[in-house]
């Protein structure tokens, strides 16, 4: 009975922190995609947007992680 109660909790653990990774990278992708689409529209060679837009959503990525880390 114990065992299978601790399987539960860290498959449960496992779960989170997989889903979690996921969340992160799709907020750091979405960040990537809508700044290389905005270089594109604007068309600029140097790639400003994709850069300032990828910075930013890696951190919100890494604010959303830690803050839904320590809510759980």
């Amino acid at each position: 009975m114990k065992q299978q109660k601790k399987n539960k909790e860290r498959l449960d653990t496992f779960i989170r922190f997989t889903s979690l990774g996921f969340e992160m990278m799709a907020i750091i992708g979405l960040g990537t995609f809508l700044g290389f689409k905005a270089d594109q529209w604007l068309k600029n060679d140097f790639k400003l947007f994709t850069l300032i837009l990828m910075i930013l959503s890696a951190v919100g990525a890494i604010f959303y992680g830690t803050r839904n880390l320590l809510k759980k």
